[in-house]
């Protein structure tokens, strides 16, 4: 068995390297019912939610990538959302509305690498079926209930393996063109940060895409809690510009990286950092249907 699955692995990498890969897939974090981080008050008269960003603003990000020749996907792991303007954002984007939103943030494993367990899984597992080029999950930060005046360090995260050539682009497109170029963030860039520690926030999602050879990035580079970040994303403008970028990010991406060689999990059975059980957490869990290789 283990032999066989390094031959597919293998089989599907040179196919990869030679015919490149399938479509980007961009995630809107959240569901309608959940809808993440949002700013402590209104600013401009609005209450921002990453959710609701999203919907509005992931086909920005879509239009830039599609425009370069890319095929291009817009996902939720939610129901659609029954109000306006969300419902229209939503058909307008075409997203593909996966019928899994949060529930108390519980976890659950992939169900193509069941020992990697988080809450959301079904869009890294949606990626995974789709033998995506990549995915990126679209979010935003926060740390406080209340507004942060001081710069931010913003965080792109990226799986161990595949995903650092992605990270690093879009982190690029965002430092060139947004921040500190019109969202103030007192001249601090982002930074790269691995995720692959079992029940750390998105290591289950990167980890699933890791093992199946797919660059996963998770954009975190905007905190609603800070008040410049805010308000630059309250306009319309700035909502595109850094949307824009995201998607200038994922171009350069394809362009220069998408036939290089990926990483497979060679054992499905050998634990590591990022297996359920690992965490302290989640050895006080049960998951119905996950794969403990960790006792």
């Amino acid at each position: 068995m283990f032999r066989l699955c390094s031959v597919i692995a293998l089989v599907f990498s040179f196919i990869t390297v030679v015919f490149g890969a399938g479509e980007v897939v961009l995630d809107i974090g959240h569901s309608s019912s959940s809808q993440g981080a949002q700013t402590p008050g209104a600013v401009r008269g609005t209450i921002i939610t990453e959710y609701a960003f999203w919907c509005k603003y992931a086909p920005v990000v879509k239009r830039e990538v599609e425009r370069a020749g890319f095929r291009c996907i817009i996902i939720n792991r939610g129901n659609p959302p029954g109000s306006e303007p969300l419902a229209s954002y939503v058909r307008a984007g075409r997203v593909v509305h996966l019928m899994r939103p949060d529930r108390g943030a519980q976890r659950y494993p992939s169900r193509y690498h069941p020992d990697r367990v988080a809450s959301g899984m079904v869009s890294a597992d949606y990626a995974i079926w789709k033998r995506a080029a990549c995915i990126v999950f679209l979010h935003h930060n926060n740390i406080s209930s209340r507004w942060l005046r001081k710069p931010c360090q913003g965080l792109i995260l990226c799986n161990k393996y595949n995903g650092l050539r992605l990270a690093d682009c879009i982190k690029s497109s965002l430092e060139s063109e947004v921040i500190n170029h019109g969202m103030n963030n007192g001249g601090i860039a982002c930074r790269i940060m691995i995720r692959h520690v079992d029940a750390d926030r998105a290591a289950g999602w990167l980890n699933a895409c890791d093992d199946s050879g797919i660059p996963a990035a998770v954009v975190e580079a905007a905190y609603l809690d800070n008040y410049q970040h805010a308000l630059y994303l309250s306009t319309d403008a700035g909502a595109q510009a850094y949307a824009r970028a995201v998607g200038h990010g994922i171009v350069r991406y394809m362009k220069q990286y998408r036939r290089e060689p990926r990483h497979f999990r060679a054992n499905e059975n050998a634990p590591d950092e990022g297996s359920f059980g690992y965490a302290k957490e989640s050895r006080r869990l049960r998951v119905p249907g996950a794969k403990r290789l960790i006792r």
